[in-house]
């Protein structure tokens, strides 16, 4: 009996472990896991030079669906300013700061790796949800 229990058990958790791994490699790892939109009562969005607040539901939404596509591998974080950052300020009186340029994602004064050009769909999602009267008819600004 315990023998066919361990057949089964062993193949199951290397499968496992596998897995998560090549996942890990391929996805990275999610940066903004502990964002819950119910806890969030405003939020504070910096993209260049121009900052808007959020106290809007359905706004607050998008900032946090916004956020959660960042990915992240650790790793030497190639570094400079952020681009877009989104500033996260909770119920119970604590703030999460999230940011990204090009490569690295920011996260409370910490630097990552930034996953797939997740960074760079980031910000666009940001500039087009919130800064969109940059974006003009027949005049599409492209990051590259």
């Amino acid at each position: 009996m315990i023998k066919k229990i361990t057949n089964f058990v062993i193949p199951f958790v290397i499968t496992t472990i596998i897995l998560l791994v090549y996942f890990y490699l391929v996805h990275g790892l999610p940066v903004a896991q502990e964002l819950e939109k119910t806890n969030i009562v405003s939020v504070q969005i910096m993209q260049g030079n121009k900052t808007i607040n959020l106290t809007d539901d359905e706004d607050i939404e998008k900032a946090v669906n916004g956020v959660k596509i960042l990915s992240f591998r650790y790793g030497e974080a190639s570094g400079g300013p952020a681009d877009t950052t989104c500033t996260f300020y909770q119920r119970d009186g604590s703030k999460i700061e999230i940011g990204a340029n090009n490569d690295t994602i920011f996260k409370n004064d910490r630097q990552y790796v930034g996953v797939n050009d997740s960074c760079q769909l980031f910000g666009n999602l940001i500039q087009g949800f919130f800064f969109s009267e940059i974006l003009q008819m027949g005049n599409c600004i492209i990051n590259e």
